[in-house]
């Protein structure tokens, strides 16, 4: 049985021989270059699109993040239901997550029914329209697990240490706000998005 009351030797992370796997990198013909893994031959597949949309772009707090989180909430011909029906039909995941810098939307799904999902991301990429109606369940929903966050004490220290660190004045020191979340209009969201996702870059 292990003695619990002894500390395990420390062992420094130099003496450690990992063996990562080689990647490829090759260039699309617009430009976007592709790392890719060869983890063998699966069924199963994850492909993100990583774009510069992070919050260090936003004029408005919030507004990088309430963005990316809506581009699965509605299309100009599928509501946020038919989405997320046509992709828990097909058994598959779709994520999206914004950072300081960048904004990124993932897929998890079984590589044959790849032909059946690309469309939709597409879609979601391409021709969100952040119905009004979807971005003010967002921002009530929001509020509310803020409210329940607040309570939390390393929720709240790790608002004050980017804080105190960066300054709320800047992109790495702002956080979410009741304030910030009643302020976002559907218009600051599809201009963000028209700049940032449609007419924006992959990194």
């Amino acid at each position: 049985m292990i003695n619990r009351t002894v500390s395990p030797p420390i062992k420094d992370a130099v003496e450690f021989d990992l063996k990562l796997k080689p990647y490829d990198k090759f260039i699309l013909d617009n430009g976007v270059e592709v790392y890719a893994v060869n983890a063998g031959a699966e069924e199963v597949i994850q492909l993100e699109w990583v774009f510069w949309a992070g919050n260090w772009h936003e004029e408005q707090n919030l507004v990088a993040a309430t963005t990316n989180y809506l581009l699965k909430n509605g299309t100009s011909t599928k509501s946020a239901f038919e989405i997320n029906d046509h992709f828990e039909y097909y058994g598959s995941y779709i994520n999206r997550a914004c950072y300081n810098e960048t904004a990124s939307v993932s897929l998890h799904a079984l590589s044959k029914h790849l032909p059946h999902l690309l469309p939709v991301v597409t879609e979601m990429i391409t021709d969100s329209v952040f119905p009004d109606q979807e971005l003010q369940i967002c921002k009530q929903n929001n509020k509310q697990r803020l409210e329940v966050s607040l309570k939390k004490c390393d929720f709240v220290a790790g608002r004050f240490i980017d804080e105190y660190l960066f300054g709320s004045a800047h992109p790495y020191g702002k956080y979410s706000t009741k304030e910030a979340y009643d302020a976002l209009d559907r218009k600051q969201l599809v201009d963000f998005y028209n700049t940032y996702y449609r007419n924006g870059k992959l990194v």
